[in-house]
């Protein structure tokens, strides 16, 4: 269905339908008229002599036939009008409804990507948190990347970028410099362990670090302690 919505062609079947009621009010008035007459709808108007009739009033059974014969055109015009709207309605009740299940069947991928996204995000989290940690916070400057980020003083990190606490004790502590380099102006993912405060348990949160330079020196504005020995 093209350019009229499902409302307007109600409107517009309630606006003919109101019509054809008020036709058929008056068609029935004007054939309730008729029926009083000796001519009623058809009859001749003029005698056997060829002269009008005496027995009725002319005028009045000339009108009501005008009011009966352009009522019934008029209706059928209006009742064509609503059959096409009907149809039309229809059309559109069933696009309609194409409509909804499509988007009934696009929520119900989505409710299931979005389910599976959690469980794999839960996953995540249950896995990060038992890595153990391999450096912790012990300054993070105001207003540098690190603290933009999220990252305080006493957080415990258990990944960092690609790096954890397996590649610190292959590699060292560069790889967290090395992976501070290479992710300049880049979004990096930390995960860190914490406790939001005393006596509460602990937690695995992920932080997004943009290593930049700022007023400070270097690229992300906090003081690393190893928890690790390499």
């Amino acid at each position: 269905m093209s350019g009229i919505s499902t409302s307007l062609l109600r409107e517009e079947l309630q606006r003919l339908d109101g019509q054809r009621a008020e036709l058929m009010r008056q068609v029935a008035e004007a054939m309730e008229f008729l029926s009083t007459t000796p001519v009623g709808l058809t009859a001749p108007l003029v005698d056997a002599e060829g002269f009008p009739r005496d027995d009725c009033d002319l005028y009045a059974v000339r009108r009501a036939r005008q009011v009966v014969n352009r009522g019934w055109n008029d209706l059928k015009a209006i009742e064509t009008s609503m059959h096409e709207k009907l149809a039309m309605l229809h059309e559109g009740s069933q696009e309609e409804a194409k409509q909804q299940m499509e988007r009934d069947d696009e929520a119900r991928r989505k409710g299931k990507a979005d389910a599976v996204e959690r469980e794999r995000r839960m996953r995540l989290v249950h896995e990060m948190f038992k890595r153990p940690p391999f450096v912790r916070v012990v300054m993070t400057a105001a207003n540098s990347p690190g603290a933009l980020a999220g990252l305080t003083a006493g957080d415990l990190v258990v990944q960092y970028g690609e790096v954890d606490a397996a590649a610190v004790a292959a590699h060292g502590f560069g790889e967290m410099a090395r992976v501070t380099a290479n992710h300049e102006d880049k979004m990096l993912s930390v995960w860190v362990k914490r406790r939001s405060g005393e006596g509460e348990a602990e937690e695995v949160v992920e932080l997004f670090l943009v290593p930049k330079s700022w007023a400070g020196g270097g690229l992300i504005g906090c003081e690393f302690e190893p928890c690790v020995q390499r």
